[in-house]
C-alpha cells in the first residue's frame, strides 16, 4: 500500500495539470491572431504572386486560373485593404480574362470553349466580377453558352480531372451559378431559374468526395440561398474534418496542407458562415501562419498528371509550382478577410479611367500591328497548309479532337492544347508547331506527309515575323473549311 499510494498521488497530480493546461491552450489558440502578424504574412507572400503572374503573362497566351484568376483575388483584396500594388499587371490580367470571353465568343454559339467547359470562363467571371467589371454583351455571351450547355440537366463538368484545382463538379457547378447568377440577361432569367433549381437539387444529393466538393457545395448552397438546416449540416460536415494542427487536408486520408485550408476558410468566410474571431476560424489562420515558408509562400506537392509542359514562372518550389501558386494565393485571401477593409469600392470602381484601357486592350487584335503584305503571306503561304495538314484533326470541323488542340484560330494556337502552347511567336525554335512540322520531338504529332523544305522555311519566317492571322473567328462546325 506505502508504494501504491505515491503513485496515485502522482497520477492524480498530472491529471489535474493536464485538466488545467488544456483550457489554456485552447483559449490561446481562439485568441485573435494579432494584426501585424496576418500583414506581415501577406506583404511577403504579395511580391511573390504578383511577379508570377505578370511572367505567365509573357508565357501564356491564354487565361490561367492558377497564376490568373487566383493571384488577381489576392491582389484586388490586398489592394481594399491598404496594400500597395502592381496596378498595371493587375489590370493586365483584368485586359487578358477579359480578351479570353472576346476570343471565346464565337465558340460559345458553337457550344465550346478554348477551356474545354466552363471552368475558364466561370473563374474569369468571378474574377472581373470581384474587380467590379459591370456586366456586359460579352459576359452575357458566356452565361448564355453556361445554359445550353446540356450535358447534364442538374450540373456542370469539368474538362478533365487534376485535383484539387480542376475535376471537381462541384467546382465548375458553383462557377457557373455565380456567373449566371451575376451576368443573366432579362431573356435568361427563366432559364437560369430552372437550371438554378435542379441545381440546388443535386448540389444536396450528390456525394462529396473531398475538401473540394465540400467547399464549392458550402458556397454553391449560401449562393442558391439553401435552407438553414441543409447549409448547416454541410457546414457540420465541413468543419468535422479540420485537424488537431487547425488545418484541413485535401482528402480525409491526407495531412493538414495551405490550399485546402485556405479554400476552407475563404469559403467560411464569404459565406458568413463562421465568423473571423470564432476558434475555428482562428485554429486556421494560425496553422497557414505557421505553414508558411521563409520566402513568403505555402509548398503543396502536386498530386496529379502534367497536361502541359512545365515553365519556370519564377515561383518558388520548381515542378510543385502551379498547385503552390494557388495555395498562397488561397493561404494570403484567407489572411485578407481577417483584416479590416480600407475601400469600400471595386478596384474599378475608385479607378473607372481603368475600363477603356482594358476595352482597348482587350480586343484580340491589340497590339497586333500586322501589315497587309503580312497578312497576305498568311493567306497565301500559311492558311492553306494548316488547313490541309491539320484542321482534319486539330480544329472545330474535327470529327475527334485530338490533343485539345485548335489550330483554326490565332487564340487555339497560342493557348495549344495538351502539350502546351503550339505557337511562340518570334521564336519558331520553340514553338511546337515548328518542331511538329520537322519532327524532332516524339511526344508531337508530325504532319501526315512531310512539308516540303519551302512550305516548312515559310512557316519558319511566318512565326519569326510574329504570326500574323487574318482569321477573325474559327470555323463553325457547319462550313467549308477555306
Amino acid at each position: 500500500m506505502s508504494l501504491r499510494l505515491p503513485c496515485l498521488w502522482v497520477i492524480g497530480a498530472i491529471l489535474l495539470v493536464l485538466a488545467w493546461l488544456v483550457p489554456v491552450a485552447s483559449a490561446e489558440l481562439a485568441a485573435p491572431v494579432p494584426v501585424p502578424e496576418l500583414r506581415a504574412a501577406v506583404m511577403k507572400a504579395l511580391p511573390l504572386l504578383e511577379r508570377s503572374s505578370a511572367f505567365a503573362l509573357q508565357e501564356r497566351a491564354c487565361f490561367t486560373c492558377h497564376h490568373g484568376a487566383h493571384p488577381s483575388l489576392v491582389i484586388h483584396d490586398a489592394w481594399a485593404r491598404g496594400f500597395g500594388i502592381n496596378t498595371t499587371n493587375f489590370e493586365d490580367q483584368l485586359t487578358r480574362a477579359y480578351r479570353g470571353l472576346i476570343e471565346d465568343g464565337p465558340r460559345f454559339k458553337d457550344g465550346w470553349s478554348i477551356a474545354g467547359t466552363a471552368d475558364g470562363p466561370g473563374t474569369a467571371l468571378w474574377m472581373l466580377d470581384v474587380a467590379g467589371w459591370q456586366p456586359d454583351a460579352i459576359t452575357a455571351s458566356a452565361a448564355e453558352y453556361f445554359l445550353n450547355d446540356h450535358k447534364f440537366p442538374d450540373h456542370w463538368v469539368p474538362p478533365m480531372r487534376r485535383p484539387p484545382t480542376v475535376g471537381s463538379e462541384f467546382t465548375t457547378t458553383y462557377l457557373v451559378l455565380r456567373g449566371l447568377r451575376s451576368h443573366r440577361t432579362p431573356e435568361l432569367v427563366t432559364r437560369v431559374r430552372a437550371r438554378s433549381a435542379a441545381a440546388a437539387k443535386w448540389l444536396v444529393a450528390a456525394p462529396a468526395r473531398d475538401t473540394e466538393d465540400s467547399v464549392h457545395r458550402l458556397r454553391g448552397l449560401q449562393l442558391l440561398e439553401a435552407d438553414e438546416a441543409t447549409f448547416q449540416t454541410e457546414l457540420k460536415e465541413l468543419l468535422a474534418v479540420q485537424h488537431q494542427d487547425g488545418g484541413w487536408p485535401q482528402k480525409l486520408d491526407t495531412e493538414s496542407d495551405p490550399y485546402a485550408t485556405g479554400t476552407v476558410l475563404a469559403a467560411l468566410h464569404d459565406t458568413d458562415a463562421v465568423p473571423v474571431k470564432d476558434a475555428v476560424f482562428q485554429r486556421g489562420l494560425r496553422y497557414l501562419l505557421q505553414a508558411q515558408a521563409a520566402d513568403g509562400s505555402w509548398h503543396v506537392r502536386k498530386r496529379t498528371h502534367d497536361v502541359q509542359p512545365f515553365f519556370d514562372s519564377s515561383f518558388p518550389h520548381g515542378v510543385d509550382q502551379f498547385i503552390s501558386i494557388s495555395a498562397t494565393s488561397w493561404a494570403s485571401y484567407a489572411l485578407l478577410r481577417a483584416l479590416p477593409p480600407k475601400e469600400k469600392k471595386s478596384y474599378l470602381a475608385a479607378h473607372p479611367q481603368a475600363v477603356p484601357r482594358i476595352l482597348a486592350d482587350a480586343r484580340p487584335d491589340a497590339g497586333q500591328h500586322f501589315t497587309g503584305e503580312q497578312l497576305a503571306f498568311f493567306r497565301e503561304k500559311i492558311e492553306p497548309v494548316l488547313t490541309t495538314q491539320c484542321y482534319e484533326c486539330h480544329s472545330v470541323q474535327a470529327k475527334k479532337l485530338k490533343a485539345h488542340l485548335y489550330l483554326d484560330t490565332r487564340a487555339g494556337l497560342l493557348a495549344g492544347g495538351d502539350s502546351g502552347p503550339a505557337l511562340r511567336p518570334h521564336d519558331p525554335d520553340h514553338s511546337l508547331l515548328m518542331r511538329a512540322v520537322l519532327n524532332d520531338h516524339q511526344d508531337l504529332m508530325p504532319p501526315k506527309k512531310k512539308l516540303s523544305d519551302a512550305a516548312i522555311a515559310d512557316l519558319r519566317k511566318w512565326i519569326e515575323m510574329g504570326a500574323p492571322d487574318s482569321r477573325t473567328e474559327p470555323l463553325t462546325k457547319n462550313s467549308p473549311a477555306k
